[in-house]
This record gives structure tokens, C-alpha cells and sequence, in this order.
């Protein structure tokens, strides 16, 4: 998947077009992402949605007439997730609380390369309407986790209490540093403003021993200018 995607973006940068077929779009945006595919053993119950941010630059070809265009760029995009579960500490220690519970939450930023096939409607003088979709690329930068731990003590009669907590940010190991996946996408330009709403699914391990299936849904909204080359 990944050479063919490389091949396909060569073809695209050796071939001889002209200029004004080409265009630039700085775009910004939030993604909602979810995960999925399979849980960690020591976890337990679902994953929510979480806000993340989302921005880079696209470039398009577009073949004439005009309906039918290539579509790729490099994006900053996130994905992570929180979570919680129980821990039992050292059974008869006075010095343990009874019970505990582990706030975790994961973040890992990516740059990512999309390639899709997009097809535009003319709706209007100054309006399109654009539908696109193909696989994506993904490399990441940064792993990082964050836990809290709060332990809880009875104090008799079944009442608990909290015990205290503490924080801890770490570089997380382990962590398969190239992702890829599919990118659905709908959007409107109006005149040179483009607004799309988009869905990734991620599809590469998460681990080097982890299986192929849907790691995270990412469901974006951004907005962009498009720079049109040429005279």
C-alpha cells in the first residue's frame, strides 16, 4: 500500500501539465476520534469521542474538463484516547490504600499523506460540490501518556475516602511509528473558499504484533483557500 501510494504521487510530480491545472489549499480544522478495533486486556467498558486538531496544506491536479481531480498534501493530524480502570495494590499493606483507580490518556500527533480521487459538481457559477476518497499515508511524531492515579482508603462502616492521587507524563515505547488507512470526503467551495467535512479510518497495527483492523475513527471539519496556479 505504501509504495503504491508513493508511485502514484511520482507519477503525479514527473508528469507535464500545465500550471493552471495545479492548486494549493492551506486548510484548518477540529477532528473528533474514537477508537476502535480491539481493547487492551486490563481495560474495560467503551471509548468516547475526544476533540483533536487538525491542519496543513493540500495540493490538487485537476484533469479537464474539470470534474474529475487528484488529490494529496501533508497534514498534522492527532489521534489518542483516554480511559479508566481499577487497580488492586499490594494486598495487606497498611501503607496502600484499598482500592485505586487509573486515568490514562494517549496522544499521538502524525503527519499524513493522503491520496484520493476526487469528483466536483458545478453547482452554480461560483460553487462546486466535491466528493473524494482513496487511502492515506501516516508517520508519527510524538507518543505520549498520561495517567492519575487516585487511591481510595475505608475508614470503617464501608465509607472510602480518597487516598490521594498522582500524575505521570511519559515518551511512550513500543508504539508502531507508520499508520495507514482510508479518507472519505465531501466538501463545498464556494469561489476560492472551500469547506470540507471528512472520515479516516485507520487501519495499520498499533503494535508490531497487533492486528490489521479499525484502530480509530476520525470524523474532521476544516475550512481552506484555494490558490490556484498559473496564470
Amino acid at each position: 500500500m505504501k509504495k503504491l501510494v508513493l508511485f502514484v504521487m511520482l507519477i503525479m510530480c514527473v508528469v507535464s501539465v500545465n500550471a493552471q491545472q495545479w492548486s494549493l489549499t492551506p486548510e484548518l480544522g477540529m477532528t473528533a476520534i474514537k477508537r476502535g478495533g480491539d481493547k487492551f486486556v486490563y481495560f474495560g467498558g467503551n471509548y468516547d469521542w475526544s476533540p483533536r486538531f487538525k491542519g496543513g496544506i493540500g495540493v490538487e491536479y485537476s484533469f479537464k474538463p474539470g470534474w474529475f481531480a487528484l488529490k494529496s498534501g501533508l497534514y498534522f493530524t492527532q489521534r489518542g484516547y483516554s480511559e479508566s480502570y481499577f487497580k488492586t495494590p499490594e494486598a495487606g499493606d497498611p501503607n496502600e490504600p484499598d482500592a485505586g483507580v487509573v486515568n490514562m490518556k494517549v496522544k499521538r500527533n502524525f503527519l499524513q499523506v493522503p491520496l484520493l480521487a476526487d469528483f466536483s459538481f458545478r453547482l452554480s457559477d461560483d460553487v462546486r460540490l466535491h466528493l473524494a476518497a482513496g487511502p492515506y499515508i501516516a508517520a508519527s511524531l510524538s507518543d505520549r501518556m498520561s495517567t492519575y492515579y487516585t487511591g481510595y482508603k475505608s475508614y470503617g462502616e464501608g465509607g472510602y475516602g480518597s487516598w490521594g492521587g498522582s500524575e505521570n507524563t511519559i515518551k511512550v515505547q513500543g508504539y508502531n511509528a507508520f499508520d495507514w488507512g482510508l479518507s472519505f470526503q465531501a466538501g463545498i467551495e464556494v469561489k476560492q473558499l472551500v469547506a470540507n467535512i471528512g472520515y479516516d479510518a485507520s487501519l495499520g497495527k498499533e503494535f508490531e504484533y497487533g492486528k490489521t483492523d479499525l484502530k480509530f475513527h476520525t470524523i474532521s471539519l476544516s475550512i481552506g483557500y484555494k490558490f490556484k496556479l498559473g496564470k
